[in-house]
């Protein structure tokens, strides 16, 4: 797995050199083809602009990703107290078999400020203790009369106290820059009175589905024409990886003036747009020449991978434009390779999902020599991974969405894999993984 750099605009991936690439000349650029996936992504990792802040409020804030260091402003808990309901006792009173006066059972901000021994004090749980206090003793422990109570048994020094700042001390750093917020976070920035606190920013998704034979999910298709899945099916992606969708349209019947237009206006709004279709051919490719005619500067086109090699990216305005091919699956290939690692590093996460050796479940087939990535369902008992090929691999079949939390990563001319070989597994959703009982 990469190890993620802070500053992901300047990250290294550390695979093989990069492969040579053909370039040719479009509107003025040089555009790289047939790129290798390593190379992509690094690409579109180091022209990231660096990540929005904001602030949330820390209900709002689970699962995002501090921008800022968390520091105490006071000590927790606040005073010393007790951690039990019970009675306070002495540093003297400790050993046991002694009768000790109740000298208070009043709220905690009226009680006497000094325990002497020969005394007790009933407090409860949280209750800020008297100073002298070395130990409490719960309430089942001792025998208790109207004035007194009788200790029969030696009790620990330190025993059911909570110290003055023993959870976290003024001034102490509690939670790093970069860090992800979980609810006991949540639960540390609530005791500590913030209300608020600064984070990395959602990034804002863009995603627009290009062909003429599409119409948007909601409508019926007539003789020829299609709905979109594939937009729906970013959009839930996007927003597993923590993005916010600024647009979700089909725009294959808008002419070309009309769609650099509608795609300019709406990256004023967005911090990353992604296009689906118009991928195929390499000189008139709709999107290529879409993003070269709105000013865009070509960062690649054309991924050596299968499925999801006609893909491409480009620069306009400092923001990222991912161009995904339409077969469903090569699209959703694409978005997890290619889409996600930008999306993640947009908030200052690890851009790459872990990869695991597991044991392949089925015979795979020799298929071409480019690289290939095989969706799959992968599954552990705690000692071993196993992973399953999925029925529907064909490009344009999405039977292998449904179950998809893995792909099998085959390298490029790789022999035919026998059941029971390990291959190379990239997790794409780590929180799906089931634990098999053995």
């Amino acid at each position: 797995m990469v190890d993620f750099v802070k500053n992901v605009r300047f990250v290294t991936i550390p695979f093989a050199p990069l492969a040579k690439v053909a370039v040719f000349k479009n509107g003025g650029q040089a555009v790289l083809l047939d790129v290798s996936l390593e190379e992509a992504q690094q690409l579109l990792l180091q022209n990231l602009t660096p990540p929005a802040t904001e602030k949330l409020s820390i209900l709002d804030a689970s699962g995002r990703v501090l921008a800022e260091n968390l520091v105490a402003g006071e000590n927790l808990p606040a005073w010393s107290s007790g951690a039990r309901d019970g009675y306070v006792l002495h540093a003297g009173d400790l050993d046991g078999y002694r009768k000790l006066a109740i000298i208070s059972s009043l709220p905690a901000e009226q009680l006497p400020l000094t325990l002497n021994s020969g005394e007790t004090v009933e407090v409860r749980t949280g209750e800020a203790i008297p100073k002298g206090s070395a130990a409490l003793v719960p309430h089942e422990k001792v025998e208790i009369g109207e004035t007194e109570i009788y200790l029969e048994k030696a009790v620990r020094a330190g025993e059911f106290i909570r110290q003055a700042g023993e959870d976290f001390k003024a001034g102490e750093l509690y939670a790093q820059e970069g860090s992800k917020i979980s609810p006991g976070l949540i639960s540390v920035l609530a005791a500590q009175g913030r209300s608020e606190v600064q984070v990395y920013s959602s990034p804002r998704v863009a995603i627009l589905s290009l062909g003429e034979r599409l119409l948007s999910w909601k409508e019926t298709p007539g003789p020829g024409c299609l709905r979109d899945s594939n937009g729906p099916l970013l959009a839930a992606l996007a927003r597993r990886d923590g993005a916010k969708i600024a647009a979700l349209n089909v725009v294959g019947s808008k002419g070309r003036a009309e769609l650099v237009a509608y795609i300019r206006e709406i990256l004023e709004e967005a911090d990353l747009l992604i296009t689906i279709g118009g991928t195929y051919a390499r000189k008139e490719a709709q999107t290529k020449s879409l993003f070269t005619e709105m000013g865009g500067e070509m960062l690649f086109w054309g991924v050596s991978i299968q499925p999801g090699g006609h893909n491409g990216a480009a620069l306009w305005n400092k923001k990222c434009l991912i161009s995904l091919s339409g077969n469903p699956a090569a699209c959703a290939v694409g978005y997890e390779l290619l889409v996600a690692p930008v999306i993640r590093a947009l908030q200052e996460k690890e851009p790459y999902t872990p990869r695991v050796k597991a044991q392949c479940l089925d015979n795979i087939g020799a298929k071409g020599s480019e690289r290939r990535f095989v969706r799959s369902y992968l599954t552990t008992d705690g000692s071993i991974w196993r992973v399953k090929v999925l029925p529907g691999q064909k490009p344009g079949m999405i039977r292998s969405l449904v179950n998809c939390n893995a792909l099998i990563d085959l390298p490029a001319g790789n022999p035919a894999i026998a059941a029971g070989t390990l291959v190379s597994v990239i997790l794409l959703d780590p929180s799906s993984i089931r634990l098999e009982q053995v």
